[in-house]
């Protein structure tokens, strides 16, 4: 939170400073800069050199208009607006420097706390025409310690904020976007007078996170084919080379050994924008363990590499909201082992452009994501003529999020997500439902169809909290509901494809940074077309996770 320095605030020497978590409400203004009346002495006063000009005219003077140069800010009627009562009358000096600290005043509510307006030293006043100045403050330099690689990334990212005339709104945004980055554990900033009158230095202290970090995983988020229970571990380096880039390793592997599925990623800011360029390579391969598959007894395995390039550029950034539009490409291999024979490669190369916006506000927040997929021809890219499924393809994929807090312990989290496509897809670009993070109930990606819908309705309730308020144990009642069709009623693979469950999810925290998961599905819609659908009844999944 923003904590208000004690003692007296002027204009032209102020101090902030920065404390406290990033989800802090956050305040730079001092009451004083607020509420007080600004008094001559605060904005600095006349100078001998005025006292003497209007001690030759007089104690008072006719005043018929008052004119405000300097201001890039406010329009001139706006300005005439404030200095209105000020005119067509007879003036002592201090009523004049009242009508400059009407103008000051302006400036402070609109957040420009290093700005003011003084009254100048004035050769004469032809006509009863009296001139008062805006003397607009910017920001000196912007100094960041606590760091030796990051300075140049942390100054780029306030000097957004840091344009003529300095508006403290714009500057506390930009901080606590800088203090949600998980690049940093803390950031403090304090502002003082700078070398130049009304301009500030800013001076940034900020405690870098720790650069390795990971996670330890055991789930159940793998397909029962290839083994439902898996393991796996996460590694994140952060600022590899010195540029706020971060490199993500990951490997997983089902209990069968069904399933072994790897990723390097790597994250590197463009722009002080938050334009980013994602590569990441996720080679994989599988074979089928499960008895119940009619694909067992022939022995099929085979293995996949997809290798992805994206670049994702926010266009607007606050604290409450952020738009974003991405373009991609992303390349696929897959080969599959079937009876001893090694079938053609499966390849495709999809263009995609997506989009994604998050609203916050004070009841919860809005997610929505979007992304159309292009299948081209690229890199001997698989080609099946119509109806046959192939690589050259089009479709659309649709995600909304709302979540609404509805008690200081209680928030609905409600999710959707859609694909559309007029092609006949192959498996790779499918759209599947059933598991834990589909449609609790039944078995992981029992369904799949070229297009489909799900909607998860859940309703999250912290029952025990530890002493910083953060949720130990938590329930949450759930419904989900899930449907697949194929373009061509030919290539559907089963005529049950809608489901339906609810059950109970229990979120608890049983030790410092470990996250246990479990959710009990039931499905309301028994599905028993094929023999990996059975048995049907009570699901349990679970997500038990060790952070370091």
């Amino acid at each position: 939170m923003w904590l208000r320095c004690l003692g007296a605030v002027v204009i032209g020497e102020l101090i902030y400073c920065l404390f406290g978590g990033a989800a802090a409400a956050v305040d730079l203004r001092s009451p004083n800069l607020v509420s007080a009346e600004i008094s001559p002495q605060e904005t600095g006063g006349l100078d001998s050199s005025q006292r003497h000009l209007f001690s030759e005219v007089g104690t008072a003077i006719e005043v018929q208009t008052i004119l405000v140069e300097g201001s890039t800010v406010f329009s001139p009627e706006i300005l005439a607006q404030a200095v209105a009562p000020f005119e067509g009358q007879t003036l002592t000096v201090e009523t004049l420097q009242d009508a400059a600290n009407a103008i000051t005043q302006l400036y402070l509510n609109a957040g420009y706390i290093t700005s003011e307006a003084v009254l100048p030293p004035q050769a004469d006043i032809q006509g009863g025409v009296v001139k008062l100045q805006v003397i607009e403050g910017g920001l000196e330099a912007i100094r960041v310690v606590g760091t030796d690689r990051l300075v140049g990334y942390v100054q780029q990212r306030i000097a957004q904020a840091s344009t003529r005339p300095l508006n403290q709104n714009r500057l506390e945004s930009q901080l606590q976007l800088l203090k949600r980055d998980p690049l940093f554990d803390n950031v403090e900033a304090s502002l003082r007078q700078g070398q130049v009158n009304n301009d500030s230095i800013l001076t940034v202290q900020v405690t870098e996170a720790a650069p390795l970090s990971g996670s330890l995983a055991i789930d159940t988020l793998s397909s029962r084919s290839v083994g439902e229970f898996r393991t796996g571990a996460t590694l994140l380096y952060r600022n590899l080379a010195g540029w706020g880039d971060r490199l993500v390793a990951s490997a997983y592997r089902s209990t069968t050994g069904g399933s072994y599925a790897y990723e390097l990623a790597y994250l590197v800011p463009l722009n002080p924008q938050e334009g980013t360029l994602l590569l990441r390579a996720n080679p994989s391969n599988f074979r089928i363990t499960d008895p119940a598959e009619p694909t067992f007894a022939l022995g099929l395995s085979g293995s996949t590499d997809i290798y992805e390039i994206q670049y994702r550029q926010p266009l607007i950034r606050t604290l409450q909201e952020e738009l974003a539009l991405s373009a991609g490409f992303s390349y696929r291999h897959g080969s599959t082992l079937l009876g001893g024979f090694i079938t053609p490669p499966t390849i495709t190369s999809v263009v995609t452009f997506g989009q994604d916006y998050l609203r916050r506000d004070a009841s919860g927040a809005w997610g929505l994501q979007s992304q159309f997929r292009l299948g081209t021809g690229l890199f001997g890219a698989i080609s099946q003529p119509d109806p046959l499924p192939s690589g050259q393809f089009f479709s659309w994929q649709g995600q909304v999020q709302r979540v609404q807090m509805l008690g200081p312990n209680h928030r609905l989290l409600v999710q959707g997500a859609v694909q559309l496509t007029p092609d006949s897809l192959l498996g790779s670009e499918q759209f599947f439902i059933g598991g834990a993070q589909s449609v609790r109930g039944y078995f992981q990606n029992g369904r799949f169809g070229d297009s489909g819908l799900r909607l998860s309705v859940e309703d999250q309730i912290a029952v025990l909290r530890d002493e910083e308020n953060s949720p130990l144990l938590s329930l949450s009642p759930f419904v989900d509901l899930g449907y697949v069709w194929a373009t061509n009623p030919d290539f559907q693979a089963n005529s049950q494809n809608f489901m339906l469950g609810t059950g109970l999810g229990v979120e608890m925290v049983p030790v410092e940074n470990l996250n246990a998961r479990l959710d009990f599905g039931l499905p309301l819609i028994a599905l028993d077309e094929r023999a990996s659908d059975r048995p049907s009844g009570l699901r349990v999944y679970f997500d038990i996770r060790y952070r370091f």
